[in-house]
């Protein structure tokens, strides 16, 4: 406690930005002396006698004079190929203030830097008496993501909170001389297509149609003739017998690129593919809890039985695969 840690997870939720009192601002109602009091440790110590007229609880909080900061909860969950097999992931939550509010998404796989916090949690506001179990959080001091997945650009770089890193990120001259020689050779179609789920024998047609779907197309708009635009993703439907690799290329794509969700048709509801409404137990506010599809933006949903699935649960993609 009172350490700082450094731990890696993928965003799953994140409240709205509330405010957060600094400094309070107090004025005296007989004699309008004001002083300035800061936060110590989320107490407010309330001057009790004026220095001016040295009259008795005669201060008054002014709300428009105080100084304000962001403050947001983030929820953090453990990553699914860094959680044990059969066992439920581990969440844990992360407060950001000022400039760090809003600087990920749900979906984001993040790793974060921080302190590490434990503050008593009270039974009764109006009395002193607090629990012996403390509620733990993270106090964020820094954000790095991890390399996002969009089907429009490909694979963006890792993005920080700090300039001078997200520049010495950047791909080296030796390593883009590689990429450029690859781009040359003839076979280069065959040779990425070959390198997806290489333990899998076969199913050439299959893993090239991956391969574009990796790498996506051009969004083409037909606004100027009156026409919708032309989405530039590209949805595959596997089709085949038991037994024929269709969840393991699933598998293999879901551990390769870094925005991207599994989910089995078979449990899976209307409401967890998209979004519902649950109540923040650290706020009492109500809070959107997103799903699959969601977390899975610009990247990939893999959704494996999906003849199991519900019509209502079905209709939900649709418009989904459309955009």
């Amino acid at each position: 406690i009172d350490k700082l840690v450094s731990l890696t997870g993928m965003v799953i939720r994140s409240s709205l930005i509330m405010p957060e009192m600094r400094s309070a601002y107090f004025s005296c109602n007989i004699c309008g002396f004001h002083i300035q009091v800061e936060i110590d440790r989320g107490r407010i110590a309330e001057p009790t006698i004026c220095t001016s007229c040295n009259t008795a609880h005669s201060f008054e909080l002014i709300h428009n004079r105080s100084l304000f900061a962001d403050k947001q909860f983030i929820k953090l969950q453990e990553t699914p190929e860094e959680m044990p097999a059969g066992q439920t992931p581990v969440t844990v939550t992360i407060v950001a203030h000022n400039d760090l509010v809003d600087a990920v998404q749900p979906g984001d796989r993040v790793q974060v830097t921080g302190i590490f916090r434990a503050v008593p949690v009270r039974i009764n506001p109006k009395t002193r008496n607090v629990r012996s179990v403390y509620r733990t959080f993270i106090d964020v001091i820094h954000f790095r993501r991890h390399k996002t997945f969009t089907a429009v650009g490909g694979l963006e770089e890792q993005t920080t909170n700090d300039d001078e890193e997200s520049s010495s990120s950047k791909f080296s001259k030796e390593r883009l001389a590689q990429f450029r020689n690859l781009s040359e050779r003839p076979d280069i179609y065959e040779l990425l297509s070959n390198a997806i789920a290489p333990s899998i024998f076969g199913h050439e047609d299959i893993k090239k149609g991956i391969l574009l779907q990796l790498f996506g197309g051009t969004k083409k708009s037909f606004t100027d003739a009156g026409r919708k635009s032309c989405r530039s993703q590209i949805n595959i439907l596997l089709c085949g017998d038991p037994g024929t690799a269709k969840s393991q290329l699933q598998q293999y794509i879901f551990r390769l690129v870094p925005r991207a969700q599994y989910t089995n048709g078979k449990g899976t509801s209307a409401v967890g593919l998209t979004a519902y409404v649950t109540k923040d137990p650290e706020t009492g506010h109500l809070a959107l809890q997103t799903g699959a599809l969601v977390l899975a933006d610009n990247g990939i949903c893999c959704i494996d039985e999906f003849d199991k699935m519900s019509e209502s649960a079905r209709s939900i993609l649709h418009e989904v695969m459309v955009c």
